[in-house]
């Protein structure tokens, strides 16, 4: 009487690969939404003593009670433990799936795993293959991408496989298993799986590739047609997160005021970017429209709602689409309806409601929402209405998770109504469901968050403090793996982390803000609080290192150290720090003093400092302009270092360390003018992102040197043309500095290719890379890279900086990273100083203690002199980095007293400076 025991089947890797489109609409950036995607009902063996029990959670869970279900199955396996091991099989995966919507992830790869070994030792290989699939679905959902790779494919996917190939071939795991058992099931559950891993690493090509495999598998075999519309889904949100990269992309090659056009093609790089942006938006919607239809074909109700959901994301994140959302607004009202209550049900619905508001960004209150407009009443109360709806399916489910998110955006609501009174009530609500949802980390910092805002608001600022620090400390337990989990964080970071940091430090600092009369000077007469002067310092290192991890995404490994301001800061060189912290009306700089004591000095009118700023780099950068007008420069160091000029004194200090945020960062500190002389002929200089993230110089000064660069117009693999202004005179340079260092090596022109750059690394161990070559750091990473030569085919390649540190990584003959890396000829990119997080990572993401680059490009006859005169100062052990760059921009000074000092200002000290 097999009917009698249940297996609850829900289709493989469906719920991973549509929680990108629902996930997004909801809370962008927070990974872990588990769907259910309908439940098949299998018959098999009566297990005599426990038949009944595993009947009973069978309707619990249909019903959405987890929780019944789940102790009844556990009751089930311990009543019988000496069950077939088949029977044992089902029920542990239907536990894992009990598991999987109650949120615990971990009691979830645990029955996965036993129901494997059920299989296993019955020798079900059809079903062993697919229990290492969804293995791999909960890996992924965790970040952990390359183990689910691993379980999914044994050895890593061939990165060159295209959209031609019509088959994968596998060294082991699931893809292997359900090839070599005929199981063409398992094998679109594991191409499926195994697209969303190189998905959510920022591989879309190899993504897009799999899934077109997977896609020509399913279309040509008619058992696999309920596979059709998920798949189809899946592709459309892959493309629709192409469409958001080509268009930030096309964004970052404007403000690089790219004019080169594509060899054999009239177009700008931004308007080839924008182009392919539009078409992948198009195929988006064109794969959305077909996955509804082959829903509709298999009766899936489920694959529908995904689709329409997938489609309301599209709509409101590339742009108006008015009539596609209003559509899917109205269908999936009605598929809500005609559903059973799950957690898919819940967070439609609450994707639902937020699809009803009018601003894209997440916990800002649009403007509307203070108006009496019929349209915006109207609005609210949609969004209302479906959040309740949302709460009230989590509640009758009794999923913590959902009902926290559902009573969270209601809260929200009440905080943009100014209702104090519900809005607390709400959110005390939200955290307590988030609270009993266990692994909800992930939404708890969300409405301590918020806590935070709302007693702000209301003037309660020690109560709002200990809100910020409650949602940062669980933020910092969890950042690591939101960002790794869900790479599309880095589309929302602005909105949904970096603003917590911020108003915290603001908060933080409020209470240590001068007078009005005082806020232009370096409060000297003013007790400075030194715990509070660390605990903004702790707060700005955290957001570096959320900052720069965010940027670079899952391939930046960044280790803090608790103690680098001590290491740093021990040695015999007088070093004052000087952090600021940009606000929204006015910018704070704490200056630390050899001394140990801290200063703060605030600056009134932060936009008029970005726009004084703005046009000291304007005039730098137009450096072959016949005059030079310094007034800028002379203005932003009354403001900046003046006031501190008699505790620097005081301090005898040498040298000037500068943690910078915000517009500071695209400004060379030491091209300030004091009226008389600029500021790096007075101070060593150097800039780090985080003195946390600073490594320690090694002390050895035997250094060899790998030398790279160009001289050349080349025309990239990705259709880039660059000429040979900001080159000219590397291989001159590069003699001059390969001479130096004995030992050292260069790749010029064509001999700097990739494959002989990464055999260079491989033959010798280098302590020094110097590149002389195009590069640039832009607001996004995959426009952040450097030029090589031309290749056997004539085109030149683009490195990115994620894939130099890997080359570093892999070829490096000793695992000692590089003691500096010095690039001369790249350029950052102006509006935007998310740009400069990659020029302020340049020397974490290189796997190197320092690095030298250039804000601009670098003349080549200011190369040619500055550089030989750095290297052979570093070649003294007594000289730091720092002074050896300041020795050598003091001699470029002296060489043209009255010239622009954009010429030599752009270069600057990352990281280490000793």
């Amino acid at each position: 009487m097999r009917h009698l025991l249940r297996r609850l089947s829900l289709r493989p890797w469906l719920s991973l690969l549509f929680a990108g489109s629902l996930g997004l609409a909801l809370l962008v950036g927070h990974p872990g939404y588990t769907h259910g995607h309908g439940l098949g009902i299998a018959a098999l063996a009566q297990v005599p003593q426990s038949s009944a029990l595993v009947e009973q959670g069978v309707s619990a869970y249909q019903a959405g009670n987890y929780r019944q279900a789940i102790a009844l199955w556990q009751q089930a396996i311990q009543t019988d433990s000496k069950a077939p091991s088949a029977d044992l099989a089902i029920v542990h995966e239907n536990l894992a799936r009990a598991y999987q919507q109650v949120g615990e992830t971990q009691a979830a790869i645990a029955n996965w795993e036993a129901a494997a070994a059920e299989y296993q030792a019955s020798e079900n290989t059809i079903q062993f293959g697919r229990m290492l699939t969804e293995q791999a679905q909960v890996y992924i959902g965790l970040g952990q991408q390359q183990r689910a790779a691993a379980l999914l494919c044994g050895d890593e996917v061939d990165a060159s496989i295209s959209a031609e190939v019509t088959a994968l071939s596998c060294a082991g795991g699931a893809y292997a298993i359900a090839e070599m058992t005929q199981d063409l099931t398992g094998q679109a559950a594991a191409l499926g799986s195994l697209a969303e891993t190189y998905r959510l690493r920022g591989n879309n090509e190899t993504a897009a590739s799999l899934l077109e495999i997977g896609l020509a598998l399913v279309d040509g075999e008619a058992d696999l047609a309920q596979y059709r519309a998920p798949m189809r889904n899946s592709l459309a949100n892959l493309n629709a997160r192409i469409a958001r990269t080509k268009a930030l992309r096309a964004e970052a090659a404007e403000l690089l005021g790219l004019e080169d056009t594509l060899e054999n093609d009239d177009r700008t790089v931004a308007e080839r970017l924008r182009a392919e942006s539009a078409i992948a938006r198009q195929s988006a919607l064109k794969l959305f429209d077909e996955a509804i239809d082959a829903a509709q074909v298999a009766a899936d109700l489920n694959a529908e709602l995904r689709s329409h959901l997938g489609l309301m994301s599209l709509g409101t994140r590339l742009g108006p689409d008015r009539n596609t959302l209003a559509t899917s607004q109205s269908r999936v009202a009605q598929l809500i309806s005609q559903l059973s209550a799950s957690r898919e049900t819940a967070y439609a619905a609450i994707t639902l409601a937020k699809s009803y508001r009018q601003t894209p960004q997440n916990f800002a209150c649009a403007d509307h929402q203070a108006s009496t407009d019929a349209d915006a009443v109207t609005t609210d109360v949609d969004v209302v209405t479906w959040l309740r709806v949302g709460q009230q399916i989590a509640q009758q489910i009794g999923d913590d998770r959902a009902a926290s998110f559902a009573f969270g955006e209601l809260g929200h609501i009440a905080e943009c109504q100014k209702d104090w009174a519900e809005a607390t009530r709400l959110t005390n609500l939200a955290q307590l469901a988030a609270n009993d949802a266990l692994e909800s980390a992930d939404s708890l910092y969300l409405w301590e968050w918020q806590m935070g805002r709302i007693l702000n608001q209301q003037g309660r600022l020690t109560d709002a403090a200990t809100f910020y620090q409650k949602a940062i400390a669980t933020l910092e337990s969890i950042r690591a793996d939101i960002l790794t989990a869900n790479q599309d964080l880095q589309f929302d970071f602005r909105d949904s982390v970096e603003p917590i940091y911020r108003q915290y430090l603001e908060l933080q600092l409020a209470s240590i803000s001068p007078s009005t009369a005082l806020k232009q000077t370096w409060a000297t007469s003013l007790p400075v609080d030194p715990v509070i002067i660390d605990d903004a310092l702790q707060t700005v290192d955290a957001l570096r290192l959320a900052e720069l991890q965010n940027f670079f995404g899952d391939n930046c490994v960044l280790v803090a150290s608790v103690n680098a301001r001590e290491r740093l800061l021990t040695d015999d060189i007088p070093t004052t720090v000087i952090t600021s912290v940009v606000l929204t009306d006015r910018t704070a700089l704490i200056a630390n003093l050899p001394d140990g004591t801290a200063k703060i000095n605030w600056i009134d009118d932060t936009q008029k400092l970005e726009e004084t700023a703005d046009k000291f780099r304007d005039k730098l950068v137009r450096f072959t302009d016949k005059v030079y007008d310094g007034s800028d420069g002379a203005s932003l160091y009354q403001q900046l270092i003046q006031p501190l000029e008699a505790e620097l004194k005081r301090t005898q200090t040498e040298t000037l360390v500068f943690v910078q945020d915000g517009f500071l960062r695209n400004i060379p500190m030491s091209a300030l003018y004091d009226g008389n002389q600029y500021l790096i002929q007075q101070y060593a200089i150097a800039t780090t992102p985080s003195l946390s993230l600073t490594a320690s110089s090694s002390g050895n000064r035997e250094y060899r040197m790998l030398a790279v660069g160009i001289d050349q117009e080349v025309v990239t693999d990705n259709g880039r043309r660059f000429d040979e202004t900001g080159v000219r005179g590397v291989p001159q340079t590069i003699e001059a500095i390969v001479a130096l260092l004995p030992g050292s090596r260069s790749l010029i022109n064509e001999e700097f290719t990739t494959e002989q750059f990464a055999a260079a690394l491989q033959a010798a161990s280098y302590s020094i890379l110097h590149v002389g070559s195009h590069g640039q750091f832009s607001t996004v990473p995959e426009e952040t890279f450097i030029i090589t030569g031309p290749n056997d085919s004539g085109l030149a390649e683009e490195i990115t900086f994620n894939q130099l540190e890997s080359l570093i990584r892999q070829f490096s003959l000793k695992n000692e990273p590089l003691e500096l890396i010095t690039l001369t000829a790249c350029q950052t990119a102006t509006g935007d100083d998310r740009a400069t997080l990659g020029l302020a990572g340049v020397a974490i993401q290189s796997g190197a203690r320092s690095a030298i680059a250039s804000l601009w490009n670098l003349p080549g006859a200011t190369s040619e002199a500055l550089m030989p005169k750095f290297y052979s100062q570093l070649t003294d052990p007594t000289v730091s980095k720092a002074k050896a760059l300041q020795t050598a921009q003091i001699e470029a000074i002296q060489n043209n007293p009255n010239g622009n000092p954009g010429r030599w200002a752009p270069l600057i000290l990352v990281g280490n400076w000793q």
